[in-house]
């Protein structure tokens, strides 16, 4: 059944691979915890996101699946996802690490995934404060219920994430067992601008939120984030699909379909 679903996954959550260098991107909070500040008023017209529409990444190709288990389930007092699991396929040369999975971790082609909880996002990734930025569904509706909507859009979250040209989001679908439907993801795509000299950001770092056992600091100049906020009860689970300047187009192509492999067990 599982792997059945994957296809359906991979066919909702493509990316496109750029041209690359053979062609030719759980986590401990701040010593003070930061505040997640909520808006004041809604906008008078929710923002309906559209589908995705993107080209639809290659199944991976003799793959191995890994499941990833909630970590916080049932958490109290604090943001916790409601699922009971994710699982996603590797092709071969992939590993997987204490929060990163990838290829080439730590280096300057480093293509990697990553599965994240938090309250809120940074304002500004490079100069941060104890003020956090609730998240793009922090107050959504399903309007036909196969789509989302956004109370806030483009006034808060990762759509007005200081200096990362985010898209405008898509809706995608990820495939599971215990939905019907699957589950309704919003998807963006994020940079890191090209010229900045992270060394210059708060704590020599570009966090773009915070976590509970590590930080979000795995960013360089010039990287691009395909991110996916994921619509379960409690929280938005946050997964992170990153490339480097420097990653192979095959690579970038590979980090596709590991993202459109994911498949979840909520219930």
């Amino acid at each position: 059944m599982v792997l059945a679903l994957l296809t359906v996954a991979a066919a909702a959550s493509a990316c496109t691979a750029p041209a690359g260098p053979d062609d030719a991107a759980e986590p401990t909070l701040p010593a003070e915890h930061p505040t997640v500040v909520q808006p004041s008023t809604a906008s008078t017209e929710m923002f309906v996101v559209p589908a995705f529409d993107g080209p639809r990444p290659e199944p991976v190709a003799d793959g191995t699946v890994h499941r990833y288990e909630n970590p916080r389930r049932g958490a109290v007092g604090a943001p916790a996802p409601d699922y009971r699991w994710l699982e996603y396929t590797l092709p071969p040369g992939w590993e997987v690490g204490d929060v990163y999975i990838g290829k080439h971790l730590g280096q300057p082609d480093e293509v990697a995934l990553s599965f994240w909880t938090t309250a809120g996002v940074y304002p500004d990734p490079c100069r941060r404060d104890e003020k956090l930025s609730p998240h793009d569904l922090a107050d959504h509706d399903h309007p036909d219920g196969a789509s989302i909507s956004l109370a806030h859009y483009p006034e808060l979250g990762l759509s007005a994430q200081h200096d990362r040209e985010a898209s405008e989001p898509r809706t995608v679908v990820i495939a599971d067992p215990t939905e019907e439907d699957g589950t309704l993801a919003v998807r963006f795509e994020l940079t890191v601008p090209a010229d900045l000299d992270i060394a210059t950001c708060d704590e020599g770092a570009y966090r773009a939120w915070p976590g509970y056992d590590v930080p979000n600091d795995n960013h360089v100049a010039g990287q691009t984030d395909i991110v996916l906020l994921v619509d379960v009860d409690r929280s938005p689970l946050t997964i992170d699909a990153s490339f480097r300047p420097e990653s192979s187009a095959q690579d970038v192509r590979e980090l596709c379909s590991v993202l459109g492999s994911i498949v979840m067990d909520r219930w």
